[in-house]
């Protein structure tokens, strides 16, 4: 008899194992619309099953679930169906379903549904099935980063008068230049409250310091960043419920350009300094020195990396101040960047000029110096003479102490550019000097030994 019920017991089994059941491997089920069973098709479903599905449609806003068919164990409510409002377990739970309770139609309130059909160790049912819609998300109209740099201006979520979309995460940089305080206005505000936020940081301040955080439906007060130029709008939705979103606009208090003035004497071995005007246009009627005058100096060297004045009438000129009177070696005007500028002396003087209309973008510079810190003292310089100078044609340069190295003569131009090089020997006491190719002016020379500059000195052609 015991064969007999083993026998029995065994073909039930196989007849179970034969239908095709759902598994724990959860199911994806990734069209806008569709329909799922729990698997057992015309038979009964079997004991102790752990089955999932996700419906996840792409772009979804929301899932819809009506059960067709329902026929789970009737003994005691053991076997259920557990709706989750979201891609698995942890989320939360919007229906359980059982024999005794035939549900309506369960919506989630994002693009996600979770399923779990469970059953215990007996007594079975002829299963269940159901069918499922979507709609389609509203889209997230703001995208990644904006950089705002005028100094008043408007921005909004960009869904006008849809809703925002789920999983926004958008930021505008406000940074208008030379701006000093910034105050942000809210028109309108419409937020899921508690979940989709707008975060306003001082960006001016490394690491950015958050300044007010938003959610609701409560317009926040204007917010005002007094202690820099620069505010960061982070706007974050989460993945369920929008809402008619938000515009704001803003205005900017800009220092003004702190233009030139007067005298500025430099006395580092290099620097640098411009028309003060920024990112402005310099202002009319300049009129502004700067004397370059680094101790210990045998050379300075002028260069331009920008230059705009209006041209023929606002000028930058350049002088050798280590004469008196002080002579011109440079007058610039227009928009051409001019060359790096040499000066064999100790002093070089600049002076901008702007007449009473039209201005330009203005101009930077920068200085470097040769210092004679380590060159021969003065009474070596005294040591060394051209004569006759002025001259015409030819001169000649006396060592009245001979050099025991030999050493290098550079004649330059009063813009800097070598005319003449020669080497003179050890020991010379005086080498001619031709310049009958050179046009009359006024030159300036250099003596170097070993590459260290060991004398300076001008001439005049005539």
């Amino acid at each position: 008899m015991k064969t007999i019920y083993t026998f029995i017991f065994a073909a039930i089994l196989l007849t179970q194992s034969a239908v095709a059941q759902c598994s724990g491997t959860a199911m994806v089920l990734n069209s806008a619309s569709g329909s799922l069973t729990d698997g057992s098709g015309s038979s009964d479903y079997i004991d102790n099953l752990d089955c999932f599905w996700l419906i996840s449609p792409a772009g979804a806003g929301t899932i819809s679930l009506t059960f067709t068919a329902l026929d789970l164990e009737l003994y005691q409510p053991s076997d259920k169906v557990r709706i989750y409002d979201g891609s698995d377990t942890l989320a939360a739970l919007i229906a359980t379903v059982t024999d005794v309770t035939f549900p309506g139609t369960i919506t989630s309130t994002g693009g996600a549904m979770y399923i779990r059909f469970t059953t215990d160790h007996s007594y079975e049912g002829a299963g269940w099935a159901a069918s499922y819609t979507s709609t389609t998300a509203p889209p997230v109209f703001c995208n990644g980063n904006t950089t705002l740099t005028a100094s008043s201006g408007a921005f909004s979520d960009g869904s006008s008068s849809s809703n925002y979309g789920n999983n926004a995460n958008c930021t505008w940089l406000i940074q208008p230049p030379a701006a000093t305080s910034i105050t942000l206005t809210f028109a309108a505000f419409n937020t899921e409250a508690g979940q989709d936020f707008i975060k306003v940081y001082d960006y001016s301040s490394s690491p950015p310091t958050l300044i007010g955080s938003y959610s609701g439906g409560t317009i926040p007060s204007p917010v005002v960043l007094s202690s820099g130029g620069a505010m960061l709008v982070e706007f974050t939705t989460n993945n369920s419920i929008t809402d008619l979103g938000w515009s704001a606009s803003y205005t900017s208090t800009i220092a003004p350009p702190e233009y030139c003035s007067g005298s500025t004497t430099l006395t580092a071995a290099s620097g640098s300094f411009n028309d003060g005007s920024g990112t402005d246009n310099y202002s009319d009627g300049a009129n502004c020195t700067w004397l370059i005058q680094p101790a210990n100096t045998s050379s300075i060297t002028l260069t331009f990396s920008d230059f705009g004045t209006q041209g023929g009438m606002d000028f930058v000129k350049v002088y050798d101040n280590s004469t008196s009177p002080a002579s011109q070696i440079g007058s610039y005007s227009g928009n051409s960047v001019p060359s790096s500028l040499t000066l064999p002396g100790s002093a070089m003087k600049v002076v901008f000029t702007s007449n009473g209309s039209v201005t330009d973008v203005g101009w930077s510079a920068s200085y470097t110096s040769v210092s004679t810190v380590g060159i021969a003292d003065n009474e070596l310089n005294k040591a060394i003479s051209i004569y006759p100078n002025p001259f015409h044609q030819t001169a000649t340069l006396k060592f009245s102490v001979p050099e025991v190295e030999a050493c290098e003569f550079i004649l330059y131009d009063v813009l800097g550019k070598s005319l003449i090089k020669m080497v003179i020997p050890a020991f010379t006491t005086s080498v001619v000097i031709d310049a009958k190719s050179l046009p009359n002016g006024m030159y300036f020379y250099s003596l170097s030994e070993n590459n260290m500059l060991i004398h300076t000195g001008k001439v005049i052609i005539q």
